[in-house]
């Protein structure tokens, strides 16, 4: 008779046992929201449930590089408007300039050239994050010098040119930037072109100033249309980023669908295990005080 009881008072605690872990399985689905938590949880599911988690990752990383490269091109791009700017004044002043007559007119004419050429060579050597725009490849010195007495424009020895590449996707690698050759040496040398009009300006030279207005619009068209071609690179960077949102999206529900806790179900199933645990104990004290007795007895 003992054995027997032995034998149940075993049987209850095992099935008491097991009963608690999934009560503590289902708590624990329930606090974190999520159905497989550890590999044990759902042998089967946890690889794709791991392949995909790893796919969400890197995914992150190359957004992250898409959304640096973005943040760098809008500024970028935003110089070069500012640039274009300064050359469509000069423009202006130029035009204006041809019809001056007293010495003032001309004198107040080479000035306003000597700042539209500072603040030229201020954008052409402006920074985002300590990193020079327009450097090429090299990005922590000035891509640009200009000399004391306003004379020339000089070039960073090291070099202006040379692309910044991003990893956008496997083997998917791109350029992100404008270097300084591109957008202010290149076809025209946008400073040469200032810096003569401004000595035109100097020597009351009419004819001269007429006759470089034509290299003028080079220029500022040669800003525009760098300007224009980084435009498209944008467009390509911010379409490629809404694909990855997208498919963040997809993998995101994927996830959801294999891992997420069913909450009314896990409910219902913690309810139902908490009541078979309370029926078990229940059992487990009236097996415990028979066997009391019979031992008594």
């Amino acid at each position: 008779m003992r054995v027997t009881q032995n034998y149940s008072i075993n049987s209850l605690l095992r099935q008491i046992n097991y009963t608690r872990e999934r009560i503590n399985t289902y708590q624990r689905n329930l606090a974190t929201g999520k159905r497989i938590n550890q590999i044990s949880d759902d042998p089967e599911k946890i690889e794709t449930v791991i392949r995909y988690r790893r796919m969400l990752k890197l995914n992150r990383r190359f957004e992250e590089n898409i959304d640096n490269a973005l943040d760098f091109m809008y500024f970028t791009s935003q110089v070069l408007d500012d640039s274009a700017n300064v050359m469509a004044r000069l423009k202006e002043l130029a035009i204006q300039g041809i019809d001056s007559i007293g010495d003032d007119e001309w004198n107040a004419f080479v000035n306003q050239y000597n700042e539209m050429l500072e603040k030229l060579v201020q954008l052409a050597n402006s920074r985002f994050k300590d990193r020079y725009l327009f450097g090429g490849v090299n990005v922590n010195k000035a891509p640009f010098v200009l000399a004391a007495d306003r004379s020339r424009v000089t070039p960073n020895p090291e070099g202006i040119s040379g692309a910044l590449r991003v990893e956008l996707g496997n083997g998917k690698i791109d350029t992100y930037n404008v270097s300084g050759q591109e957008a202010f040496v290149g076809t025209v040398n946008v400073f040469d072109v200032v810096i003569a009009l401004r000595d035109a300006f100097a020597n009351r030279d009419a004819r001269q100033i007429n006759q470089l207005l034509p290299q003028l619009d080079a220029a500022m068209d040669q800003i525009l249309q760098v300007n224009a071609k980084l435009g498209a690179r944008i467009n390509r960077f911010q379409l490629l980023r809404q694909q990855y949102d997208s498919e963040d999206l997809r993998i995101q529900e994927f996830l959801s669908k294999v891992q997420d806790t069913d909450l009314a179900k896990t409910v219902v199933n913690l309810q139902m295990e908490q009541t078979a645990l309370e029926t078990a104990l229940r059992a487990l004290a009236q097996t415990v005080n028979i066997s009391l007795v019979d031992f008594i007895g």
